[in-house]
């Protein structure tokens, strides 16, 4: 049997093709992790082997002995299915370093440039939610043309998009966050999505893309959706809004649904 066969795995490359074809991870864009646990390792355990060490200069406490696939720097989400043996990696954390245990054409290549981002953000959600397993990052389209139209304000964000469709408020009820432009890859936007993600699941960078989250791969894939197509309303309809929920409908949402 082959790695690509065992399931979770699978499910990792087909949201990959996914983020792909809808338009969300356009050449290189867009990156996964994915946290493993002890039935999915044994799954694959004939596959790993200790190929090289990696120090880092981010902190990696509490991180410890956890393992993760991830995404390749530069990694292309449209070829990920001919390509995952090269184009995904495991790698197991220690104290200020990681060991690759497989992928990344056999240690040659190194994980997605924003893997302090992705690795402070699955700590934070860890301690908020101790079943969370994904952190995805990927475009989508019509968010990425929200940011632009509309305030950065996340409380302002999070009501325009309840606003757009009755169930936003069942899907996210506790919103989403909004850091301002930052430069992405290694560097200060990396603890500062983390710090974000410590009582959120979803992250926007304006004018590049999402940051989300979740107990599973289609949990954060689902959040995203909603997200996407809400903004995609929202972009359609802006200069020509009659009207909309309100401020007193969505609070009727929150009351009757029990949400926090």
């Amino acid at each position: 049997m082959r790695i690509i066969d065992v399931d979770f795995v699978s499910d990792l490359v087909d949201a990959c093709q996914y983020f792909w074809s809808a338009g969300w991870g356009e050449y290189h864009a867009g990156n996964i992790s994915y946290l493993l646990d002890e039935k999915e390792l044994n799954q694959i355990q004939d596959y790993l082997e200790c190929i090289k060490t990696v120090k880092v200069d981010f902190d990696t406490s509490g991180l410890e002995g956890k393992t993760f696939m991830i995404t390749r720097s530069g990694a292309a989400f449209r070829t990920m299915k001919k390509r995952y043996e090269k184009d995904l990696g495991i790698i197991r954390f220690k104290e200020n370093s990681y060991d690759i245990l497989w992928g990344f054409d056999h240690g040659t290549g190194s994980p997605t440039s924003e893997l302090p981002a992705h690795v402070l953000c699955h700590r934070a959600r860890l301690a908020d939610d101790p079943k969370n397993k994904i952190v995805m990052h990927c475009h989508p389209t019509y968010l990425n043309a929200m940011t632009m139209i509309h305030s950065l304000d996340e409380e302002e964000f999070t009501k325009t998009l309840w606003k757009m469709n009755s169930e936003c408020p069942l899907v996210f009820p506790e919103g989403v966050s909004v850091l301002p432009w930052m430069v992405c890859g290694e560097g200060p936007i990396g603890p500062a999505t983390a710090r974000k993600m410590k009582n959120k699941r979803v992250v926007i960078w304006p004018f590049h893309g999402i940051f989300s989250s979740g107990a599973s791969i289609a949990d954060a894939i689902g959040l995203i959706e909603a997200i996407d197509k809400n903004a995609h309303i929202y972009v359609l309809v802006k200069s020509n809004i009659i009207h909309s929920m309100s401020d007193e409908n969505v609070q009727e949402l929150k009351d009757h649904f029990g949400l926090k």
